[in-house]
């Protein structure tokens, strides 16, 4: 049995009873009857410790058993903390509405067909996403013994097909250097996209102290895996008109670096006002383009890129502007 500081474990009458003992409250873990080594106990105590360290004060302990506690006990797990910050505030966005709804309902009584009719009606990139959320919430509970199945083993939502985010051409590249020249935050956040293919919540956090031997390198947040970007000419010559002593590449008028959501904002409307449909993600065709260019292999593009699939680097940089597109990332910059 594992030695927790606030976890009391007591025999009566040949039946285990569990709880969460700290100063004047005893909280029952929901898992009586279990023996002290059974992997459940612990996971009830982890959820409920979570529970006590990072809550409000007076969040209510969910009824063992329910989806709301098996919420818990997954999101106390080793499992949920190796996730991303934007995946974790993206999947509790849907938590919150299941405990709502279905906080209090049985594990036991939730079936695949339950699951499954619920998200057919609603349908879509939602009905994907949440059924991506809830699968390791059963999963864990299933891999603990706390149900005998798991409910979405074997469940799958097709992601509607898509045009997917709108990639920036020749034109609208020469309208937004036309709109915004060299100086102007708007053409610096444009800039700084072109030549690192950061997505905008990295972008946001991007400053000098990324700049290692040549190479701009970072941590990407939604996947934690090493992105290094080449230093090169042109993106030399954008930083080299940042601020030597700054927390970021890009600044609000207060001095301080962007939110992701504040600088997705101000691209969204500088492009809006120069007549470019494309947004941060869509200037990602001009990344490979540029790199092609470069003699970057297909391989070295995609793994700056992120996420970006081999026949999505090799449709973008057989591009019919090719040339022009080039010369505008590179002569303008």
């Amino acid at each position: 049995m594992r030695s927790v500081s606030y976890l009391r474990s007591k025999l009566r009458r040949g039946r285990w009873f569990h709880t969460y003992r700290r100063g004047d409250k005893e909280i029952s873990l929901g898992v009586h009857g279990l023996h002290p080594t059974d992997p459940r106990v612990f996971a009830a105590y982890c959820a409920e410790h979570a529970r006590w360290e990072q809550s409000p004060a007076g969040t209510v302990t969910p009824k063992g058993g329910t989806f709301a506690w098996a919420l818990d006990i997954y999101k106390a797990s080793p499992a949920w903390a190796k996730l991303a910050r934007t995946t974790q505030m993206n999947r509790d966005a849907i938590y919150r509405r299941y405990v709502k709804a279905q906080g209090n309902r049985p594990l036991s009584s939730i079936a695949p067909e339950d699951i499954e009719a619920a998200l057919y009606a609603k349908g879509g990139n939602a009905a994907v996403n949440e059924l991506k959320a809830l699968k390791p919430i059963f999963f864990h509970a299933y891999k603990l013994r706390i149900i005998s199945a798991d409910p979405t083993r074997g469940l799958k939502m097709v992601r509607p097909e898509t045009e997917g985010f709108a990639t920036a051409g020749v034109d609208e590249i020469a309208a937004y250097q036309k709109k915004w020249p060299i100086g102007s935050v708007e053409r610096l956040v444009f800039d700084l996209a072109l030549y690192t293919g950061a997505a905008r919540v990295d972008l946001a956090k991007l400053g000098r102290r990324n700049m290692v031997d040549g190479v701009l390198q970072y941590r990407r947040q939604k996947t934690n895996t090493l992105a290094q970007v080449p230093l090169t000419p042109e993106l030399r010559a954008v930083v080299g008109r940042t601020a030597h002593i700054a927390p970021a590449f890009i600044l609000n008028g207060k001095g301080k670096p962007y939110t992701a959501e504040s600088l997705g904002n101000l691209f969204r409307d500088a492009a809006t006002k120069a007549g470019m449909a494309a947004r941060l993600h869509g200037l990602r065709k001009a990344f490979c383009v540029y790199w092609a260019e470069k003699g970057a292999t297909t391989h070295q593009i995609a793994a700056m890129a992120g996420h970006m699939t081999l026949g999505e680097v090799e449709r973008y940089t057989r591009a019919a502007d090719r040339l022009k597109m080039v010369k505008l990332l590179v002569e303008g910059s």
